[in-house]
């Protein structure tokens, strides 16, 4: 994803404010899941976003198909939207399609 996001910039030549804005990240989204309620909550703005995102991506010659995914992703939160009171298992539950819910 950092590839292709460098790879736009590039193109449109916004590469070096690209990597100036990265340098001055220090998120560990990975690592504190208790954020990911407040993600998915807001995840019906998003997924909107990344089929723009692809969009973008598939008139520029780059391939669309990470974007797409996570539209794909945030649209499971659809109904999520503005619940910021969820637990975080039923967040996560949400991600599950509806023959995968174990």
């Amino acid at each position: 994803m950092a590839a292709v996001s460098h790879a736009l910039a590039a193109r449109h030549g916004v590469d070096a404010e690209l990597t100036l804005e990265a340098e001055s990240i220090t998120s560990r989204i990975l690592a504190e899941v208790e954020y990911l309620p407040s993600v998915a909550a807001r995840a019906w703005r998003w997924a909107p976003e990344m089929e723009e995102i692809a969009a973008t991506l598939r008139s520029t010659g780059l391939p669309p198909d990470l974007a797409e995914a996570g539209a794909t992703v945030l649209r499971h939160w659809t109904a999520d939207k503005d619940r910021f009171d969820l637990p975080l298992e039923k967040v996560l539950a949400h991600l599950h399609t509806p023959d995968d819910q174990d």
